[in-house]
């Protein structure tokens, strides 16, 4: 039914729509871990425990073994028979544990544990509740484990990483850079590579924080008067220059944001071009699942539409082929091969880690070189300096 519409409008199963709306809410009812199999026992390997979480306060750490889940309920709050209050985890399929380990909030769920330096597996109850999941991260943690925004110190350059755009972000943006800026911040790298997108007003907020006045994005219905959303000069974030880090997985709100501040002469556009979704999706119930249907296409503040596939679409019509017509170009292009995007993705996951205090840089060590970031942070320094020599510009 959908296969002649463009690439976006398509049907989310029941399970995919869970998915879809934990990342746009940014928040779901559970214990709050992050797991995987573990290839050597074939039972649950706690990836991290999730900051401020049920699991985190009840101390999990990355690295326990969960071999059994216990409970008097499931996942719906019905009781459950003797024979499967306690499952498990060897053999069991992570979906099946996922669902095992969710619940109601404020019901119970015991996980019995095996953790690298005790004697013997214990049990830990844990009650669910709301889980907030960061969407903005730092590159490090501190000793409490929450983010040091300071990627170098000594020259005052911050780095913030946005995962996607969810329903606390743009709080969670402004917090982190009211931190910043309350540090004497000199240069920041807001790093959007690999993100989805997510939420358009997410993205309007958090662009609006760093550019003046003016317009942010246009919407283009498929009916109907287009939307202009456009800037505020109140709370705006203007003092310091930034570098915007994008690649090919840059992708939706990250494209908003990204070309209003390379449109405004905010920041410094570095990786590769971006995906290219100009898109706007509405979703509708459709039985146990939804449609994202496309219904309009976002346009940047410089007149040009994002999308690629319109684009291209555009081109073939006008005899033409002009490949920054479409996504966003960077204004310094640093090009990555394939075992770097992969290498970067891991060390993108890793960076949000939890580590116990006595592991602290040892579940996580990695020799990845990251040349985008490294090229951002030389930049940021040689405005710096520059500024400093500037009578005026806090220069000596």
């Amino acid at each position: 039914m959908l296969h002649k519409l463009d690439p976006y409008t398509t049907y989310i199963d029941p399970e995919t729509k869970k998915k879809f709306e934990q990342d746009v809410k940014g928040n779901f009812t559970g214990i709050g871990i992050q797991i995987r199999k573990d290839a050597n026992t074939d039972q649950l390997l706690v990836v991290t425990p999730i900051k401020g979480s049920p699991a985190y306060k009840a101390g999990l750490q990355a690295g326990d073994l969960i071999t059994h889940i216990i409970r008097e309920k499931d996942s719906d709050d019905k009781p459950l028979p003797d024979g499967e209050k306690e499952v498990e985890t060897k053999g069991l399929s992570l979906t099946k544990a996922v669902k095992m380990i969710l619940g109601t909030k404020g019901s119970d769920v015991t996980l019995r544990v095996i953790r690298d330096g005790k004697d013997k597996p214990f049990e830990v109850t844990i009650q669910r509740g709301k889980v907030f999941v960061e969407s903005v991260v730092g590159p490090t943690r501190k000793a409490d484990d929450s983010w040091e925004w300071m990627i170098d110190p000594k020259s005052k350059i911050a780095y913030i990483r946005l995962t996607n755009f969810a329903e606390y972000s743009a709080q969670d943006m402004e917090n982190a850079v009211k931190e910043i800026v309350g540090q004497g911040v000199k240069g920041l790298i807001l790093d959007l590579r690999n993100n989805p997108g997510g939420r358009l007003d997410a993205a309007i907020k958090i662009t609006d924080l760093f550019i003046d006045d003016g317009l942010i994005v246009r919407i283009k219905p498929r009916v109907g008067r287009e939307a202009r959303y456009s800037g505020r000069s109140q709370g705006s974030q203007l003092g310091f220059p930034m570098v915007c880090l994008i690649n090919g997985n840059s992708a939706s709100g990250s494209e908003i944001l990204s070309a209003a501040l390379q449109d405004h002469d905010r920041a410094v556009i570095m990786g590769e071009r971006s995906y290219g979704k100009g898109t706007v999706q509405n979703i509708q119930d459709y039985e146990e699942g939804e449609i994202k249907l496309t219904t309009a296409s976002f346009w940047r503040p410089n007149g040009k539409n994002i999308n690629k596939y319109a684009a291209e679409k555009d081109f073939k019509a006008a005899g033409v082929n002009d490949p920054n017509q479409w996504g966003i170009s960077p204004d310094k292009e640093i090009k990555i091969t394939a075992k770097d995007r992969e290498d970067l993705f891991e060390a993108q996951r890793n960076a949000e880690i939890i580590e116990p205090k006595d592991k602290r840089g040892k579940l996580t060590k990695s020799d990845f070189k990251d040349k985008q970031l490294d090229a951002a942070v030389k930049f940021l320094r040689g405005q710096i300096e520059m500024a400093s020599r500037v009578p005026g510009a806090g220069g000596e």
